[in-house]
């Protein structure tokens, strides 16, 4: 079943336009659920399919701890290295019930309506200011999309403003290690990034962060004996890492898709709410989730075994035309974009938000963005980066 990627099936690829959505969608079009024979895991590609599984309380979340491919048994050490860091694997996104969801309360009230309604002014203001500082041709990532996510998710987390410009390295180098632990410089480089964070929080920590920001909370709940040390440094890291990388990669991926689809115009005539739900859908920034198999359990006719990896393919069934009419092009109201059940993304709010600020922003200049220079997109072990994006206002 491990086949290359192909073209984009909403536009012929060209100099000017590159195929900006090719990671997985050669996987659309085949069984829902398929065993791959290359890595030894099962994908599910089918929307039904990865809806279903994901609420699935026979699939758990702790695969950092337990899934292997075989790319691990094909590593230098036969797959008896170390695994994943075990900070990462104290995240409560890669947790079950009781704990995921201890923790996860902890931290839920950075992201509650109220608190967003609170966040939006420091949002937009942002945007504004680097909106302001770019000219008529700029690079999307690095002038606004990086820039905006760095510094709102210091903000919310409690951390100094002055972290902002490190958040980039640190979340790809731990996205890498979380996508090839098999590689000993992948984890060398992950491991890096993570203790430089806990650095980071252990310093504010000493000074005491203010309540209201996400080491505050974490650090009444340490003084209340509700968790250890560790859980809040993990905890940091995580919110650090999905709060920054997935809105800035999200970011550009929506600016670059609405551009290379021809639709910027009819996606701007929306409210800015509605025009991201649909961006969500179209090229989201996560683009796979993984379980673990704890029991047996049947899919699509397909039997799925403990122990099995199972990759859930969002942004593939996300394209599912089994679910949506006319899944590539650009219409309005339909995504799986922040997953399903007890793991819904705690931060989608945050996310949409900072969305609708740089739409909102771009729509508000004279004339339509124009890709200035080719997409940059580059191979970071495992990970597809989107290293560039120039465009000009025409």
């Amino acid at each position: 079943m491990h086949v290359e990627a192909t073209g984009c099936p909403y536009h012929a690829a060209t100099a000017a336009h590159p195929d900006p959505c090719a990671d997985y969608l050669a996987l659309k079009g085949g069984a829902p659920v398929e065993w791959d024979t290359f890595l030894g895991v099962w994908v599910v590609t089918g929307y039904a399919e990865t809806a279903r599984l994901l609420r699935h309380p026979a699939l758990s979340s702790t695969w950092p701890a337990q899934g292997s491919t075989a790319l691990h048994e094909d590593a230098p050490d036969g797959g008896n290295g170390p695994r994943t860091h075990p900070d990462v694997r104290r995240w409560f996104m890669f947790d079950d019930e009781p704990r995921h969801l201890a923790l996860r309360k902890l931290v839920a009230p950075l992201f509650t309506d109220a608190r967003i309604d609170q966040i939006r002014p420091f949002v937009e203001t942002t945007v504004t200011t680097l909106m302001d500082a770019a000219g008529s041709t700029f690079d999307v990532m690095s002038q606004l999309a990086i820039p905006l996510s760095g510094r709102v998710v210091c903000h919310v987390l409690g951390l100094p403003a002055d972290l902002a410009p490190r958040l980039r390295s640190w979340s790809q180098d731990i996205d890498a290690l979380l996508h090839a632990d098999y590689l000993p410089e992948a984890r060398e480089r992950g491991e890096h990034a993570l203790a430089e964070i806990t650095q980071a929080v252990d310093a504010v920590l000493r000074t005491g962060a203010p309540q209201h920001t996400g080491i505050g909370l974490l650090e009444r709940a340490l003084r209340a004996g509700q968790i250890d040390r560790r859980d809040v440094t993990a905890t940091a890291s995580l919110l650090l890492h999905a709060g920054f990388e997935t809105t800035s990669t999200f970011l550009g991926k929506a600016v670059r898709a609405a551009i290379h689809s021809g639709t910027w115009h009819q996606l701007t005539a929306l409210e800015p709410a509605t025009a991201v739900e649909e961006l969500l859908r179209f090229d989201t920034s996560v683009q796979q989730v993984a379980r673990v198999a704890r029991e047996p359990v049947e899919s699509a006719g397909r039997k799925i075994k403990p122990g099995d990896l199972v990759l859930l393919m969002l942004g593939v069934a996300d394209r599912d035309p089994a679910r949506f009419h006319d899944p590539d092009r650009l219409i309005p109201g339909r995504h799986l974009a922040f997953g399903l059940g007890g793991h819904y993304c705690l931060g989608a709010r945050l996310a949409r938000l900072e969305a609708q600020a740089v739409l909102r922003a771009l729509a508000g200049r004279p004339g339509a963005p124009v890709f200035a220079a080719p997409p940059v997109s580059r191979p970071h072990h495992g990970v597809t980066v989107l290293e560039r994006l120039d465009v000009t206002f025409a």
